[in-house]
Parts: C-alpha cells; sequence; structure tokens
C-alpha cells in the first residue's frame, strides 16, 4: 500500500475508533467502564468538591483529599506503600508516573460533589480512564478502605498497561468492548484481597445448586440483577486464585501481556493453560467444588427447629422483634423492587403482612421504641443518611435533627428518651447517642477503630458492640455509669450483631470462626462461649424475644436472605453437652 494511502486508511481507522467510542460511551457507556457494574463499584466520573485540598506525595501515588481527611489520607498512603509495588509486580507493569487519588468523607459527599462531570450516585468509587484518576469514599472500616483502595488502584494498573501506546483510543474501544470484565473485576478482587467469608458464602452457595454464572454470561455485569453483581464479583475473584494456585503466579502477568497483544483473553488464556474456554471453565468448576463444598453429618440448612416467616423470592433483612414479640419488623424487596427496600411489619399469630414504608430506606438495621408505638430507622433523604422516627399508629415519618450525614444501625434506649446510632465523620465510626427532647448528641465512643451494632442491655446499664481490631472484629462491653470498656472476644475472626438474652447475663452474636457465619453464645460470668448452629448458609443479625424463648435471624441460602425463627438453644444441636471455649479473661463485667 502506498504510504499516502496508508497514512490515509491509519487516520480514518482512528477517526473511526473515535466514532465509534463516542457512541458507545454515549449509548452504552457501562461496556466502556473498567467497573461495568455500577451498583458496586461505579461510572468513570470524576466529582467536585468544595474543600481545601491537601495532597500526600507518594512512591507511584498522590492522594488529594480535604484536610479533615488527613488520618484516613495517610492510612491509605501506608496501605499504597505497603501494597503497590507488588500489585505492578504481579501485573507485570512498570509504573513512570504517580496516579492521582481522591477521597471523599462520606458515601453521600462523593456522590454529590462535582470536579468536572455530575453525579456518581449509587456507586462505591471509580477509575477514570483517560487519566487513570482513582476517586472513593473513606468509610469507617480499615478493611473495607483497604479492599476499596487497592481494588481501584489496580484498575488503574490495568489501564495504563492496556491503554499505553500510540493509538490510545482505538485500544480503549477494543478493550472496553472485547475485554471480559470477570478477567478485569476478578483481578481487582484478587490484589485487594477482597475474598473473606462472606464471598465464600454467595459462591459455595452458587456451587451447591449449581448455579455458579457461566463465563460467557460476564463479559458485563450491567445485565445481572443487582444479587447476581455480588456473586460475579466473587465468582470472577475465585477464578483468578484458581488460575494463580495452578498455573503459578507468574501467569497473571502473562495472561495481560498477551491480552493486550492479541486483544483477545480466550487467546491468551489457552496460550497459558493449554485449555479452551469450556474445559477451562470446568476445571475451575471443580475447583470451586473441591474448595468450597460443605455438607454431611452435623451441618443444618436451614437450623435446627427453624419456622420460616418469610417465603418471598428476594433478600429479607434486619428482622426485629416488637417489644412484646408479637409482630416482627424487617426490610424486603417483597415485591421485586430492583435491590430497593420497604419496611415491612409481620403479625406473628395471623400472618398478616403490612408495608409501612416505601423504598428510601438504607440497608441498615433499626429499632423499636419500648412502648411499641414507634421505630427509628435510616433513610435516604437529600443525600443524608439520617435518622426518623416513624410513628406507627399516626403512619408520620419525622426527621430526628441533628448535623451528622452518614447515620445507621439506630436504637431506643431503656426509657424512649434517647436513640442510640452509628455516625461515621470524617471517615471514622462511633457510636452516639442523641436525646429527642433537644436533639443533644453525647459520644459513647471516641476512637480511631470502626464500631458498630450497638445494643444497651435490659437494664440499660450496659452496651455491647463490635469494634475492629487488625481488619477483624471483637465484641466490646461498656459500663454507660463508669466509662470502663471490656474487651470481650480476642480471636481472628468476626465476632457481629451482639444482642442481649434478657437478664442480661449472656449475649447471643454471629462469628465465622469456622468460615461460615454462626450464631454463637457468650456467657458474661464465665467468658465461655460456644456455638449454637453449624449451617451451609449463613446466620445474621439475631433477635431475641421478650421471654428469651425465640430467637429471630436472616438466613442466607440459595441466593435469597429469608427470616426464620427458632427456639433458644444453650447447645448446638446434637452436641451432646455445651462446650466453649474461654474467649476473655480478666475481671468480668
Amino acid at each position: 500500500m502506498p504510504k499516502a494511502l496508508h497514512k490515509l486508511h491509519t487516520v480514518t481507522s482512528l477517526l473511526l475508533a473515535l466514532c465509534l467510542l463516542v457512541a458507545f460511551s454515549c449509548a452504552s457507556r457501562e461496556q466502556l467502564t473498567v467497573t461495568g457494574a455500577e451498583r458496586l463499584f461505579g461510572k468513570n466520573k470524576v466529582n467536585d468538591t468544595s474543600y481545601r485540598w491537601k495532597e500526600i506525595q507518594g512512591n507511584h501515588f498522590r492522594i488529594i483529599y480535604p484536610e479533615e481527611l488527613r488520618q484516613r489520607a495517610f492510612h491509605i498512603a501506608h496501605i499504597y506503600d505497603a501494597n503497590l509495588e507488588r500489585i505492578s509486580n504481579d501485573l507485570g507493569v512498570r509504573l513512570d508516573r504517580a496516579i492521582p487519588v481522591f477521597i471523599y468523607p462520606s458515601q453521600e459527599e462523593y456522590e454529590t460533589t462535582h470536579v468536572t462531570t455530575g453525579l456518581v450516585e449509587g456507586s462505591g468509587g471509580f477509575t477514570e480512564f483517560f487519566k487513570e484518576r482513582v476517586v472513593f469514599p473513606v468509610h469507617g472500616s480499615n478493611r473495607h478502605l483497604k479492599h476499596l483502595a487497592l481494588h481501584e488502584m489496580t484498575h488503574a494498573v490495568q489501564l495504563k498497561y492496556l491503554l499505553q501506546g500510540p493509538y490510545r483510543s482505538l485500544q480503549l474501544l477494543l478493550t472496553g468492548v472485547l475485554s471480559p470484565l470477570w478477567f478485569l473485576e476478578g483481578l481487582a478482587e484478587y490484589e485487594s484481597a477482597a475474598w473473606d467469608s462472606m464471598a465464600a458464602m454467595q459462591v459455595r452457595d452458587a456451587v451447591m445448586d449449581h448455579k455458579l454464572i457461566p463465563l460467557n454470561q460476564l463479559r458485563g455485569f450491567s445485565h445481572l440483577a443487582a444479587p447476581q453483581i455480588h456473586l460475579a464479583y466473587h465468582q470472577s475473584d475465585l477464578f483468578i486464585q484458581f488460575l494463580v494456585e495452578t498455573y503459578g503466579p507468574q501467569c497473571i502477568a502473562r495472561i495481560l501481556r498477551l491480552t493486550k497483544n492479541r486483544l483477545n483473553l480466550h487467546k491468551a488464556l489457552h496460550k497459558v493453560t493449554g485449555l479452551k474456554p469450556l474445559p477451562l471453565e470446568w476445571k475451575w468448576q471443580e475447583y470451586a467444588d473441591k474448595r468450597l463444598r460443605v455438607g454431611g453429618k452435623g451441618y443444618q440448612d436451614p437450623p435446627s427447629q427453624a419456622r420460616l416467616l418469610t417465603d418471598n423470592m428476594g433478600w429479607n433483612l434486619f428482622p426485629s422483634y416488637s417489644p412484646d414479640s408479637s409482630r416482627i419488623a424487617f426490610l424486603s424487596d417483597w415485591e421485586n423492587e430492583g435491590f430497593y427496600f420497604s419496611l415491612y411489619i409481620l403479625e406473628l399469630a395471623t400472618g398478616r403482612l403490612r408495608k409501612i414504608k416505601r423504598r428510601g430506606l438504607e440497608h441498615s438495621s433499626f429499632g423499636w421504641s419500648h412502648d411499641g408505638k414507634r421505630l427509628v430507622l435510616v433513610s435516604d433523604d437529600d443525600n443524608r443518611s439520617d435518622l426518623f422516627l416513624y410513628d406507627l399508629e399516626q403512619n408520620k415519618l419525622e426527621r430526628i435533627r441533628q448535623k451528622f450525614r452518614n447515620n445507621r444501625q439506630p436504637s431506643f434506649l431503656p426509657g424512649d428518651e434517647e436513640v442510640g446510632f452509628v455516625a461515621t465523620i470524617n471517615g471514622i465510626a462511633d457510636i452516639y447517642k442523641i436525646r429527642l427532647a433537644d436533639g443533644r448528641v453525647t459520644p459513647l465512643t471516641q476512637t480511631p477503630k470502626d464500631e458498630s451494632h450497638p445494643r444497651g442491655s435490659p437494664d440499660g446499664r450496659f452496651l455491647v458492640f463490635s469494634r475492629e481490631y487488625l481488619e477483624q472484629y471483637d465484641l466490646v462491653i461498656k459500663d454507660l455509669d463508669s466509662g470502663k470498656e471490656t474487651r470481650l472476644t480476642h480471636t481472628p475472626y468476626h465476632e457481629l450483631s451482639p444482642v442481649f438474652i434478657p437478664g442480661g447475663e449472656a449475649l447471643i452474636y454471629i462469628s465465622d470462626q469456622d468460615g461460615i457465619f454462626n450464631l454463637h453464645r457468650l456467657d458474661l460470668r464465665s467468658g465461655i462461649s460456644w456455638p449454637l448452629s453449624r449451617v451451609i448458609g449463613g446466620i445474621f443479625t439475631p433477635q431475641v424475644s421478650q421471654d428469651g424463648q425465640r430467637v429471630l435471624f436472616s438466613y442466607f441460602r440459595h441466593g435469597q436472605y429469608r427470616i426464620f425463627e427458632s427456639p433458644m438453644l444453650t447447645k448446638l444441636s446434637g452436641a451432646g453437652d455445651a462446650s466453649g471455649v474461654l474467649i476473655f479473661a480478666g475481671e468480668k463485667p
């Protein structure tokens, strides 16, 4: 071909690529986002802020942050110092310039601020294509923050490598359209060490039900139902783990290099593994089955003697007994509301179900007043996660006015004159109480550690909650009169959702000490804890009836969260004498 015609052909190809790029950006934006499941990690936009920006210069990264996030910004810098070189080596990418990282104080502020474009509603973070800028909000949990920071940084490194060269626009088009999203997202999840008991639970459930999503259906995630998107991320992560364990850690860099050169992931995988797509997927399915399948003697599915209270297809979350235990309230997408949750009340004696609040509710637990006439809950209003009182008799919703924007997990304290709740301020979650009469807010904890799931004792003297230590949660009890705190558990597992048994001498809570979230009981006098269940799925947010004879909880299985009620057990069914382990020592509360 003559040089002039060759140049014309090249220019024409690039112009065509740019035209196609614009068309895809407008008509099918999801195909060109690195994190195509926008409901989790978002569209590639950059937001504005009115904060006074500060900057940390690191080795191949720059963190731009509002000055009130200084402590969290240095924590993120430490995360990158400890992990960015590893990510670069795993991907076989040499970083020659600093990647900019913008952080925001909360999800709400992240969604409503603007740098050059509009909202990034519903996303948890994003990586911009052309400038490889990383943007995300800061949450209280160090583990979640590490996951989010490394996930998005991995995308920035991926983009830097895949899109470098003289024909960035054409490569952007081909990479965005042709590279399966499961590989890009799975690699980001793998590098951020996202795999945990929750991820294993969802993939195990799909393995045991033979409902793993075929990889040819994961070229993009935007067509998936919201619950399936979680599975898609975790399943993709497990596939990368399979590749690394089977073909060695160097295989990732080799696959990425071949994908860039050949613009075809399947050919790259075939070159590295020697297997075509279907045989490779079958081999991975065998790996997943061997690693995750459980069952047999001693396992319960559902828990022993449990009674199903919700039989709809969907997610039913945060069940809560009324004070007399005759009703339960819970959040649900009962009417297939596209992952929007409404508030329901179920009368246990008659089975009568009533929807009392439609949509607009935050994914958070809530609480009944002790007279059973009101609920305190969290609703998304004006891009704030605000506290509200719901009067059940008057069908009236009233905002509890206070200054915090990011609130969750409210509950009435004894006497119903105060509400306890968790608020995240400058990226750090603490527990507070507010006096309803005058709006006076008092901190109950003031630590740099993430705290959650606060519950008061029946006599109002103690507060029990979960606190993050070294990226896992232990139980803590606080004497509200003296201010003294006692750490109740010292384990490498998560202990969450503690609740007092009537009388206040014991707690029930959930723990993933065997890799699955099960119900546990802790005797506060002896410090002995033991499991009350051994399930295949996972038990969450337990509640105890007024007489202490029944337990209410949400149980995950078959891709759904359903609500069950069971008799209060003192030992694991079929386990003989109740036996446990000493999980705290020293002076007992």
